[in-house]
């Protein structure tokens, strides 16, 4: 069980009592961080860690379906977050404090900055041009401010 007492691990443990006769991908998936101490970031573990668990009870999934449905859905519900470094330093974790939130939010931030920057390199000569720079600088505005 998870060793920090936060909004996301209350969450996560509703989840699964809410959701105990639907024992679906979701509900592995969230059992599994739980059981596991996968709480926090420094907790944090793999998507093909998570893959093998949920193959061992019989949901044979492609990580990239992984990705788009369970993950995505859990994030979205507000129960897990990622980091997406390349390797060992990503990974799946259930939250315990809004400084772990910010780090994530900065990580999602920088990569979409990155992003729209080199969209923006691209498209000098269009007629948007200038709303990808004012997003650019945006998105730099909100990741110094988080």
């Amino acid at each position: 069980m998870c060793n920090c007492n936060s909004s996301w691990v209350e969450k996560a443990n509703e989840f699964i009592n809410t959701n105990q006769h639907n024992q679906d991908g979701k509900w592995h998936t969230v059992n599994f961080l739980l059981q596991n101490n996968c709480c926090g970031i420094d907790n944090r573990v793999s998507i093909g860690e998570i893959l093998q668990h949920l193959n061992s009870n019989g949901i044979n999934i492609s990580r990239e379906e992984f990705q788009q449905t369970i993950l995505g859905e859990l994030k979205r519900e507000g129960i897990v977050a990622t980091l997406v470094y390349p390797g060992p330093q990503g990974g799946v974790f259930i939250p315990c404090s809004e400084d772990e939130i910010k780090e994530v939010a900065g990580q999602v931030l920088s990569r979409i900055e990155s992003e729209v920057k080199n969209l923006s390199g691209i498209s000098q000569h269009t007629s948007f041009s200038k709303l990808l720079d004012l997003l650019v600088q945006m998105i730099s505005w909100i990741r110094g401010n988080i």
